[in-house]
């Protein structure tokens, strides 16, 4: 890989959090490797100065077309201005227009100061869209790679589809995520407009878990793809090992001897996160414990705003402030005894890999990252989808390990994320694409 160093500019709306941290990690990783790297955002937060926020210098120039159509549109929704288009927030429909450009491919290459020979794009809400990415493409004839740090890449706009199989048939003016009858067709227009720059730009996925690489070789816009690479999270492990699980645990003044459950998110109240179904799985092992064993578990979640049904939790339990350290959170995941991760609609999180990183079993539904990362009786317990019950049997499963077993799950988590998302593998795969 050392004799191919490529130019690659990387689309985020952001810098930080979530989807946008796993874009920064990777231009991070990308750039750590001798690559000229330039992760444009909208939002820079970062005093990287890899990371450059988009500036439009100049007005953006309309073509005639353009021009009458949003003309058109405008007039239509005048008409309609007092019933504006209303959504069903969990299928978080942010991704409203595919058609209309809104910026300037030359003005943003001329920003970066080179031309790329790859374009990544991550989450791009309120930034770019389709018909920007293809204009880039016909500027620098790059291959563009969209990142699966959701679904929007192949959806009509929602970023999560839940039952909805739009995204595999295509989308229609019947879409669940659209309640109004204004703009009751945005999602077939992003559809079929999204379908046409990715097969003009000759787009390509890369997925960020196995769950959305399952779904991006289903999805009608990607499904003939000749072939996939999935990223899993993308982890560095010089920073989120095991290497403190000895002491982690004086460090948060926890007990030695007591099983700690760490759950953790930025909104404990999302409903994608399923904290319903973690709270009932604890209630039904608390039932199947002894006071002595109750005694020795305690819950720690780790938020930005706990759930109002927090407080119903049958274990003691502790509140901790979303953790933006890295090194502060690796010591976190090393002081707790198992990772429970309940969501229920998630490509990710990256948690489930960072917390493997550091040794500590994961249990969670199969879905997201813990679809092909999480194995029975290796490293943790993948459950049935929504099945609290099955969530349950997992927590106790670990729960009820010997140190010996234990030690096992821990060894096995570890060699996972090396196996299939530490940077090493990484770079393998990488060198694949570049290749």
């Amino acid at each position: 890989m050392e004799n191919v160093k490529k130019k690659i500019l990387l689309l985020s709306t952001g810098d930080v959090n979530g989807a946008y941290e796993a874009i920064f990690k990777l231009s991070f990783f990308l750039k750590s490797q001798g690559f000229q790297v330039a992760m444009v955002v909208k939002d820079k937060t970062r005093a990287d100065d890899f990371v450059i926020r988009y500036n439009q210098t100049q007005p953006q120039t309309k073509s005639l077309v353009v021009r009458i159509f949003e003309k058109i549109q405008n007039k239509v929704l005048s008409k309609h201005k007092q019933h504006k288009m209303a959504f069903d927030p969990k299928y978080n429909f942010l991704s409203t227009d595919e058609t209309s450009s809104t910026i300037s491919a030359k003005i943003l290459v001329d920003q970066i100061g080179f031309t790329p020979d790859f374009i990544f794009t991550g989450m791009t809400i309120n930034f770019v869209n389709s018909t920007d990415l293809l204009a880039l493409q016909q500027l620098t004839k790059a291959q563009v790679y969209n990142i699966t740090v959701d679904m929007n890449h192949f959806t009509g706009g929602c970023h999560y589809a839940w039952d909805c199989d739009g995204y595999i048939k295509g989308c229609t003016d019947k879409c669940p995520a659209i309640l109004s009858q204004v703009g009751k067709d945005k999602a077939k227009i992003n559809f079929e407009t999204k379908l046409k720059n990715a097969q003009q730009g000759n787009f390509k996925i890369i997925a960020g878990s196995g769950w959305t690489l399952d779904q991006s070789k289903k999805s009608k816009i990607y499904k003939n793809q000749e072939e996939f690479i999935n990223i899993n999270s993308l982890i560095d492990t010089s920073i989120l090992n095991n290497k403190s699980r000895a002491y982690a645990k004086e460090i948060f003044n926890l007990e030695k001897d007591k099983f700690y459950i760490l759950m953790g998110c930025q909104h404990a109240n999302d409903p994608r996160k399923g904290f319903e179904y973690l709270l009932e799985s604890l209630k039904i092992l608390e039932k199947k414990l002894t006071k002595e064993e109750k005694d020795k578990i305690e819950v720690l979640i780790v938020s930005r705003k706990v759930s109002e049904s927090f407080s119903e939790i049958p274990f003691a339990k502790k509140h901790i402030d979303y953790i933006k350290d890295y090194r502060l959170l690796s010591l976190l995941y090393q002081a707790s005894d198992v990772f429970v991760n309940s969501s229920i609609e998630d490509s990710g999180p990256m948690m489930v890999s960072e917390a493997l990183s550091c040794g500590t079993p994961v249990v969670g539904f199969d879905m997201g990252v813990v679809t092909n990362m999480v194995i029975n009786d290796y490293n943790g317990y993948k459950a049935i989808l929504k099945d609290s019950n099955d969530l349950s049997i997992g927590i106790e499963k670990i729960f009820k390990l010997s140190e010996v077993d234990y030690q096992k799950y821990s060894d096995n988590a570890v060699k996972q994320v090396e196996e299939f998302s530490s940077l090493n593998e990484i770079t393998k795969q990488f060198y694949f694409l570049y290749n």
